[in-house]
């Protein structure tokens, strides 16, 4: 026999062998289909009180020639429904300590436990069909503390218990289980068993928004309501443009938000094909409440005309400033300066459209109004200079993408646009909008803080 053929035999045997250490062929009839000391320990945790039965799947990972390789073993411990619910912990917790101190020679163990209550039952719903367990609790950090929680809810009313959410038979039990956690500092999600219901807390729960939750999924036509992430989030039947479903924004739009505090809402049509966005109520945060653009420190505002006649494109001349950048952010100012004889007015956003180096111009440009300032009349004065700002991430120009070469700007939408070209001292430059630039525009002010103006 040739050396190389001995050697892959030696090799091959090795392997087996190493295999026998993790794996091993023990009856297959055996409860334990595992290693002996996993299969001890199984014993162990077997005869203890308060525990109904045990499984532990048993897996090999890897097989290494050097260091044995690895496996993992994966413990359900079905806890015993006929013993108080102190000594079914105090058996978990006795149970948690044996197994994890579980070692097979030569290879490196990981314990995987859940600790269950009854048989798992199958739960159908509309969208999916699982089986589930009354009380189902892996340990993360404190076994005792999290197994007393969960029969504490389970004897409160849930259905179903895990260490964050608890699953209800009806929005009646959902407050009144959800109370109940309040009171005892249980932060946990609750949904109701028909999943038309769910509410996450944030991080507390907070009974007015459960309640807000709970009312939008008894409306007509909501197939789900969900609280999560500081948003509700309300699914129709219905599509977005039918009577039903305007019928839930208008609910949602002239509900009180809970504490008076804003709170964001969604409204998505049947496969999430459009999704209606806006706030409870119409409460819009203070970020979000327009207010005139305060003036820099040292600058006198200029008289207010309400007689005076808005500027066209003859009465100004449209410059751009230099762009200038920040971590990720892009800025750019667009100057109106008054060159008739008489004071006249501008409001509201300018018109803008972005153009590359052959004159195309920039397609799914977005251009949104900053939503903090409201788009007061400002009467400019013979000689001097209004301005619009704009800001926009940064883009990727790494694939020599077309970056924006030119831009058009009319004060308002329909009059005369002007074509203007960004520059860097006197140089010719170029803009990383790209197709599919979002960008978000000031209304036309006197002045801006941080912002500076030609001299």
């Amino acid at each position: 026999m040739k050396k190389s053929r001995i050697l892959a035999l030696v090799a091959a045997l090795f392997i087996v062998a190493v295999g026998l250490v993790i794996w091993n062929p023990w009856d297959p009839w055996d409860p334990c289909d595992a290693p002996k000391p996993i299969c001890e320990n199984f014993e162990k945790i077997q005869d203890l009180d308060g525990i109904a039965s045990v499984q532990v799947d048993y897996a090999t990972m890897a097989i290494d020639r050097k260091d044995g390789g690895s496996s993992s073993a994966t413990w359900t411990v079905n806890l015993s429904e006929n013993q108080q619910d102190s000594a079914a912990i105090e058996s978990a917790v006795r149970a948690e300590e044996i197994l994890q101190t579980t070692v097979v020679p030569a290879v490196e163990l990981q314990n995987y436990s859940q600790y269950v209550l009854g048989q798992p039952q199958v739960v159908k719903t509309e969208a999916t069909t699982g089986e589930y367990y009354a009380l189902n609790i892996s340990p993360f950090e404190d076994l005792q503390s999290e197994l007393h929680q969960a029969f504490m809810l389970r004897n409160a009313g849930a259905l179903r218990v895990t260490n964050s959410s608890v699953v209800v038979a009806n929005p009646h039990d959902l407050q009144e289980v959800a109370s109940f956690a309040k009171e005892h500092g249980f932060d946990v999600s609750l949904e109701t068993e028909d999943q038309k219901v769910r509410y996450t807390p944030d991080p507390k729960i907070d009974m007015e928004k459960l309640a807000l939750v709970i009312d939008a999924g008894a409306l007509p036509n909501v197939e789900t309501a969900l609280y999560g992430s500081q948003r509700l989030s309300v699914h129709s039947i219905t599509a977005d443009s039918t009577v039903e479903t305007s019928a839930i924004q208008q609910w949602l739009e002239q509900r009180t938000p809970p504490h008076n505090d804003p709170l964001r809402y969604s409204v998505s049509s049947p496969g999430y094909a459009e999704i209606l966005e806006g706030w409870i109520g119409k409460a819009l945060p203070d970020s979000l409440i327009p207010v005139p653009a305060p003036l820099p420190e040292g600058t006198t505002a200029w008289k207010q005309d309400p007689n005076a006649n808005y500027c066209t494109t003859d009465d100004v001349k449209f410059e751009l400033s230099a762009p200038d950048a920040a971590v990720g952010s892009r800025y750019l100012s667009v100057y109106a300066t008054n060159i008739s004889d008489t004071p006249c007015a501008v409001q509201g956003v300018a018109n803008l459209e972005f153009f590359n180096e052959e004159g195309h111009p920039q397609t799914d440009v977005t251009v949104t109004a900053d939503p903090g300032i409201s788009p007061e009349s400002v009467v400019i004065p013979v000689g001097e200079t209004a301005m619009t700002t704009m800001k926009w991430g940064a883009m990727s120009t790494s694939q020599d993408p077309d970056e924006t070469t030119s831009l058009e700007i009319a004060l308002l939408p329909g009059l005369e646009p002007t074509k203007l070209t960004p520059q860097i001292e006197g140089t010719d430059t170029s803009l990383d909008i790209l197709d599919g630039a979002k960008i978000r525009v000031s209304p036309w002010v006197q002045a801006l803080e941080g912002w500076s103006k030609p001299n």
